[in-house]
């Protein structure tokens, strides 16, 4: 089995592996949820919603598995968000699997997003979806934590009076959102100024393809980052935590350590992480 990693940035673990062109899975055990399948590792199967954010296979090869995994193990059906865009071709893919395993159906359904769609994962807990910016459909997510406080002219009141307040479609508390996680997805440049709300995510998940310096044009011509990218735009991160994935596979470990070494700056080398 394929070593994982696991990180806890800002009390948020993220369990997975990133190996640019190979698989992408990120695991987030206290939402709940995962950020794409990759080959859908066992690890995955339990996980009742998956984000996926483009249709290349390294990150979403493993959609049919998980389906077939959740139907073999009686699990009420599972979540697998992707790009509207995407979600036809992978709906043939899963009839043909059906079709060959013989089953009637899967215990998991395809739902296509768009920019500007929310999807509610719990009372407390909402995800936005904005657009991508790669070669490829892509869409990325933003985790929202979402929090009620009763306002203050229900203050005192006993929790019965509440529930009829309620029951009459009084809103009875104030509701605060705060970003916890943003994912972008395999991304370029661009992606900064088309979703700027990225940048303001208590975590940002983002991926750093390219390390050398000579390699910014590949960087641009396969439309993911390169160091120099964020570098340029060192300011502009108000994030508590940055976490860089998806790593070419050219780079060793010892190569992205002492690359991010000499290229970050000061004002975001405390606050960068890499997932190797």
């Amino acid at each position: 089995m394929p070593a994982t990693t696991t990180l806890r940035v800002c009390g948020l673990p993220i369990v997975g592996r990133s190996i640019a062109g190979q698989e992408s899975f990120y695991r987030l055990p206290t939402l709940r949820s995962a950020l794409e399948i990759g080959r859908c590792p066992e690890s995955l199967v339990a996980v009742p919603n998956i984000f996926v954010s483009h249709a290349h296979l390294d990150h979403a090869a493993g959609i049919a598995s998980y389906a077939s995994q959740r139907t073999l193990q009686g699990l009420e059906a599972g979540r697998v968000f992707l790009p509207a865009e995407a979600r036809e071709g992978f709906e043939r893919i899963l009839a043909l699997h059906v079709a060959l395993e013989g089953f009637e159906r899967y215990s998991a359904e395809t739902v296509g997003l768009s920019a500007g769609d929310r999807v509610p994962l719990r009372n407390d807990l909402v995800v936005d979806v904005f657009g991508g910016s790669h070669r490829v459909p892509s869409v990325g997510y933003l985790f929202r934590e979402r929090r009620h406080k009763l306002k203050i002219e229900f203050a005192g009141l006993a929790g019965p009076e509440l529930a009829r307040l309620r029951g009459r479609g009084v809103d009875v508390a104030d509701v605060t959102e705060t970003a916890l996680l943003a994912y972008p997805g395999d991304c370029d440049a661009g992606i900064f100024a088309k979703a700027p709300e990225i940048l303001r995510a208590r975590v940002l998940l983002i991926e750093c393809t390219f390390l050398r310096p000579g390699e910014e044009e590949r960087a641009a011509r396969y439309r993911h980052i390169h160091l120099a990218d964020l570098v340029a735009r060192e300011r502009d991160f108000e994030n508590e935590a940055i976490v860089l994935t998806h790593f070419s596979a050219r780079y060793s470990r010892e190569e992205i350590a002492q690359r991010l070494d000499a290229g970050l700056p000061d004002s975001l080398r405390d606050r960068v992480h890499a997932f190797v």
